[in-house]
C-alpha cells in the first residue's frame, strides 16, 4: 500500500509538470505532447503507463482488502474498533473510490483522444468545453476530485509516518514538510488549471 501510494505520488509530480504547460500557451503545450509521442519516447512512455495502471488497481485493491480486514476486527471488538479508528481513516475508502472514479473518467476523455482520435490541438482538448476545463461541470468535478486526492494523500502519508517510527522523532518536521509537498502544494497546483481556465480566463473559449 505505502510503495504503490509513493510510486504515484511521483508520478504527480512529472504529470504536473507537463500540464503546466498549459499556463505557457498553446504552442508549448502541443509541443509538449507531440514530444510524449515521439518515435522512441513514445515506448517509454507506454511501458510507463502500463506499470501505472498495474500501480493503481494494486493500490486499490490494497485498500479494498485492508477496510476489509479492518471492517473484520471492528465487529470482533479488536483494538480496531471504531472508537479506536481515526477519522480520516474511516474516509479512505470513500476518497480513494471518488479518486477511482475521476481516473477512469480522466483516461476515458483526455488519454483516449490524445492516442486514439485525430487531434489537431491538444491544448483546445483540454480547455474546450466538451470534457476540458472550459466545461464548469466538468471543472468543478475535477477540482473536487484533486481536493480529495490531497485529503486521502495527507491520511497516506500520515499513516505511513506512524508505521515508518517516523512520528516523535527528530525527523518528523521534515518528512511532514516533504509530505505537504505532495498532498497540499502539488494538488494546488492542479486545482489552479481549472480555476483559471475554468472560471476566469480561457482563450480557447473567449474571445
Amino acid at each position: 500500500m505505502a510503495i504503490t501510494g509513493l510510486l504515484l505520488s511521483f508520478f504527480m509530480v512529472f504529470h504536473l509538470f507537463g500540464n503546466l504547460f498549459l499556463f505557457v500557451g498553446e504552442e508549448a503545450f502541443n509541443s509538449y505532447v507531440d514530444k510524449l509521442k515521439g518515435p522512441i519516447v513514445i515506448y517509454f512512455v507506454r511501458v510507463a503507463e502500463f506499470f501505472l495502471l498495474l500501480f493503481v488497481l494494486s493500490h486499490a485493491y490494497t485498500g479494498i482488502l485492508l477496510w476489509y480486514k479492518n471492517r473484520q476486527a471492528k465487529q470482533k471488538e479488536t483494538s480496531y474498533s471504531k472508537k479506536n479508528t481515526p477519522q480520516p481513516a474511516r474516509y479512505a475508502v470513500f476518497t480513494g473510490s471518488f479518486i477511482f472514479i475521476f481516473l477512469v473518467t480522466h483516461w476515458s476523455t483526455f488519454w483516449y483522444r490524445f492516442n486514439f482520435e485525430s487531434v489537431e490541438s491538444y491544448y483546445r482538448v483540454v480547455l474546450g468545453n466538451e470534457v476540458g476545463f472550459g466545461n464548469p461541470i466538468f471543472s468543478i468535478f475535477y477540482i473536487v476530485a484533486i481536493a480529495l486526492l490531497g485529503y486521502h494523500l495527507k491520511h497516506g502519508f500520515t499513516s505511513a509516518g506512524q508505521t515508518l517510527g517516523i512520528k516523535g522523532t527528530k525527523y518528523e518536521k521534515t518528512y511532514l514538510s516533504i509530505a505537504s509537498l505532495f498532498w497540499l502544494w502539488i494538488p494546488l497546483g492542479f486545482i489552479s488549471m481549472p480555476l483559471w481556465f475554468g472560471f476566469v480566463y480561457n482563450p480557447v473559449i473567449l474571445p
